[in-house]
């Protein structure tokens, strides 16, 4: 990883295409409940996390959920899925990147994302309450957020540990900022 301070040109244009992996992964879903989906953003937000860490995981994970928010007329959730799910990307790469394990350990990628989706189940909570204007409402949505951090899961582990594999083989991981 490189240690200079800032982003650089490089690390914009990544975060743009992988940002727009996130609104993609999202866009693939299954509405349920009152407003919920199950979708594959979090599959998105997870991996990325876990290959490039907590500063691509975290902006790709907030710029991409708030814009398919956006983009598919959630706007009442805009700001909240960019805080929600930024840091929740934030909570994932940096736990999976502790220690000198950066991404390596599956443990630790599991870790991260449980705690990734308990922020997200958490924050999300809020979110619907707020929303919706029922805390009651917003707890029958929970399942279909467990289920999308489940699938997500499931998904992110072990295509991150094999794309990590690949890219291992390239330079593409030498000056990213983690």
């Amino acid at each position: 990883m490189n240690n200079k301070k800032g982003l650089g040109v490089r690390d914009v244009v990544f975060i743009g295409m992988l940002s727009a992996l996130c609104t993609i992964g999202t866009t693939i879903k299954i509405p349920y409940g009152n407003g919920a989906m199950v979708h594959l953003g979090s599959a998105a937000i997870y991996t990325i996390a876990i290959i490039f860490g907590k500063t691509y995981g975290g902006f790709s994970g907030a710029i991409g959920s708030g814009l398919f928010d956006l983009i598919m007329g959630f706007s009442p959730y805009t700001l909240w899925s960019v805080f929600i799910k930024g840091i929740a990307g934030y909570i994932v790469g940096g736990i999976s990147h502790s220690g000198d394990s950066e991404g390596k350990s599956i443990g630790k990628n599991i870790l991260a994302c449980l705690m990734g989706a308990a922020w997200t189940l958490g924050g999300y909570i809020g979110a619907w309450t707020a929303v919706i204007g029922k805390f009651e409402a917003a707890l029958l949505n929970i399942p279909s957020s467990l289920i999308t951090s489940g699938v997500g899961m499931i998904i992110a582990i072990p295509l991150s540990m094999a794309l990590k594999k690949a890219l291992n083989n390239t330079s593409l991981l030498d000056n990213i900022k983690g």
